[in-house]
């Protein structure tokens, strides 16, 4: 099969795909109902009234329908295009200062301070420690806006990512890689900061598979 055949074949299945799925949007047997009675806000406001001038696509049909691009209709693809798109352009929002501490058994794990050092001396300040997710890192969108927010007015906290092994550009040093149940690694993680900070207050910020990481900690 030619190249052109394979483009030809996809934008074919794309378009089906896009066809089927407004069908099944269109004959959808969920239907949205509300109390007959509604809460007032204030006299003059009801509740469904605030709803609908606030957030109007959920009590309008036609402004909360999502129809996909033709190019991308399943959410498998939008999500597998948004990944792709980052690893080639991801934005560049924070700046950090890596730190490498070694595990026990010889593991290594990437500390990602922000502000760098020589922006933000060491200070007793409060520290939110990141914990990103699957597969992720500092480099993450989702963390670096996190890490700017906190680092910014009115906070001004330090932020520190903890980058897991083989992650983030890390050198996996051991066979054993970095996975949900591994919380000593975290808590080496946590014992280098102690130890370089032990004045400051931590925060835990986890997402996905590290939030899953905090909690069993």
């Amino acid at each position: 099969m030619t190249s052109s055949s394979l483009v030809a074949s996809g934008i074919i299945a794309a378009g089906t795909i896009a066809v089927l799925r407004k069908h099944t949007m269109d004959n959808s047997q969920v239907k949205l109902v509300h109390a007959s009675q509604t809460a007032n806000v204030d006299d003059d406001l009801s509740l469904l009234d605030l709803i609908a001038t606030e957030c109007p696509s959920l009590v309008d049909p036609e402004k909360g329908r999502f129809v996909p691009s033709a190019l991308l209709p399943t959410s498998d693809m939008q999500t597998c295009f948004n990944a792709v798109r980052e690893r080639f352009k991801r934005p560049r929002i924070v700046e950090y200062e890596r730190e490498l501490i070694s595990t026990e058994d010889g593991g290594t794990i990437g500390l990602d301070w922000s502000p760098p050092f020589a922006q933000m001396p060491a200070d007793d300040r409060p520290i939110v420690v990141l914990s990103h997710g699957l597969s992720g890192g500092s480099q993450e969108t989702y963390v670096q806006l996190t890490v700017q927010q906190l680092t910014a007015e009115p906070h001004c906290f330090r932020t520190v990512v903890v980058n897991y092994r083989g992650c983030a550009g890390v050198k996996l040093t051991t066979h054993v890689l970095y996975n949900g149940g591994l919380t000593s690694d975290y808590g080496c993680a946590l014992d280098h900061i102690r130890q370089r900070f032990p004045e400051s207050p931590l925060i835990g910020i986890g997402y996905s598979l590290g939030a899953n990481l905090i909690t069993k900690y």
